[in-house]
């Protein structure tokens, strides 16, 4: 046989395993009837490590129970918050459900659900210090979650023009670690999480509401990857049903202590 014709052999072989790698892999991603949700494991009450080391909270539940209704498997992927976007968009999580705040931002590089759940940012502050207020904030340093729409809240608007400097933490128990250590002078959070966490901690924090920095968010949404109208409409259509049948009030009354449910 010459060369010729053992290089067009080869090359036909290694086009036909090709082909069969291909043909495995869509037929197992059909069969694969995971929901993979990929999620921020220290935000409290949404979605968090509990003192088990298990992953527990207000998004987990939910997305159990969407899940029971769609006949899926729930998968919960720990992911960067500060990665998040790259993490969906490469296909790493189907969506982001961990109180996800809407944005008009985020509405254009994503597909957003309707919102779920009913949230607004505060402040935090030492329960000793003198602080009232936001405006007494002004000229001094505060704590953020990296990538949060509070972070970029203070980075664009004429308030965070006026402070010292914003903070970028992984996550907000950090934060309010760096708060009570007096490294930083009040942490801008999720009113929801901050509430969770000062109710269910032993901590000398106080809070006041966050007032006209940016454009408040109309609610937490989930994310899911730009143009995944059909997966987002599935999931959507059981929070719909979850919410008639009264489930999403009694998960919202169990983990954020009332029915705040959009």
């Amino acid at each position: 046989m010459s060369k010729k014709i053992l290089i067009i052999v080869g090359v036909i072989l290694v086009i036909a395993i090709i082909g069969v790698a291909i043909t495995f892999n869509k037929n197992s991603k059909e069969e694969d009837n995971t929901f993979v949700l990929g999620m921020d494991d220290s935000f409290p009450p949404m979605g968090y490590r509990n003192e088990n080391n298990e992953l527990v909270g207000f998004d987990i539940d939910l997305a159990q129970e969407v899940c029971n209704k769609l006949g899926m498997k729930l998968e919960v992927q720990t992911i960067s918050w500060a990665a998040k976007e790259q993490e969906l968009d490469s296909g790493n999580i189907d969506c982001i459900w961990n109180g996800f705040g809407y944005t008009e931002e985020r509405n254009e590089a994503m597909t957003l659900s309707n919102p779920y759940v009913k949230d607004k940012s505060m402040f935090v502050v030492k329960g000793s210090s003198s602080y009232t207020n936001q405006d007494e904030l002004k000229g001094k340093k505060i704590g953020v979650q990296s990538g949060s729409v509070q972070e970029k809240r203070l980075n664009e608007s004429e308030y965070g023009k006026e402070l010292d400097e914003v903070i970028g933490y992984t996550d907000y128990l950090t934060a309010l670690i760096d708060l009570e250590t007096g490294n930083i002078d009040a942490v801008y959070m999720s009113q929801i999480s901050g509430n969770y966490i000062i109710q269910n901690q032993d901590k000398d924090f106080k809070t006041f509401d966050a007032i006209g920095i940016g454009e408040e968010s109309k609610g937490m949404v989930i994310a899911f990857k730009k143009g995944n109208t059909a997966l987002k409409d599935k999931v959507e259509n059981a929070l719909n049903e979850l919410k008639a049948e009264g489930k999403l009030k009694e998960l919202s009354e169990k983990w954020l202590g009332a029915d705040l449910t959009a």
